[in-house]
């Protein structure tokens, strides 16, 4: 099922065979850089959050949607919200590197964020990033959010932007 759709992307449901298409994502040493610890994740892993997502799609029906690329039906990444800083909301992606700089991830991202505010009424939504992710801190940028502060996460300093709902 089609989540959302953009001009030459379209977010989706997860399935579950997606996990190895969603494998690169967690294992690409490029990708993973400033996520966590940066290590790639055992298969096991992989299946399992693709479950989850499917679970909280279907429960609550926000999560992280796989973002298809529409000139050649490829997943190319992952963007939405996840509830990993309660009680704030965070809006996350990540493309594979042949994806990358071609505006994608902002168009993913903006997409997102609107259509977050329109269907869950999210007051404001964060992200967060490493502060040498330069690349997801001007995709922040680019959909209006602002910087909110700095917090240590699991013992590595990190970046907090905040979006608020302008239908509030």
């Amino acid at each position: 099922m089609i989540v959302l759709e953009t001009e030459r992307l379209f977010l989706r449901e997860w399935v579950p065979d997606d996990w190895v298409r969603f494998k690169p994502l967690v294992v690409e040493p490029r990708v993973i850089r400033y996520i966590n610890q940066g290590g790639p994740w055992p298969d096991s892993k992989i299946e399992n959050r693709v479950r989850q997502y499917i679970h909280f799609g279907q429960i609550r029906g926000w999560h992280l949607w796989p973002v298809i690329h529409r000139a050649d039906a490829t997943l190319i990444g992952f963007c939405g919200f996840s509830d990993g800083f309660p009680p704030d909301v965070e809006i996350g992606w990540r493309l594979l590197p042949q994806y990358w700089g071609q505006g994608l991830a902002t168009e993913a991202a903006q997409a997102t964020l609107d259509y977050g505010f329109r269907t869950w009424n999210f007051s404001r939504v964060i992200a967060v990033a490493q502060a040498p992710n330069r690349a997801s801190i001007r995709v922040m940028e680019k959909i209006g959010m602002t910087f909110d502060g700095t917090f240590d996460d699991r013992g590595t300093e990190v970046v907090r932007y905040v979006a608020r709902n302008p239908l509030f």
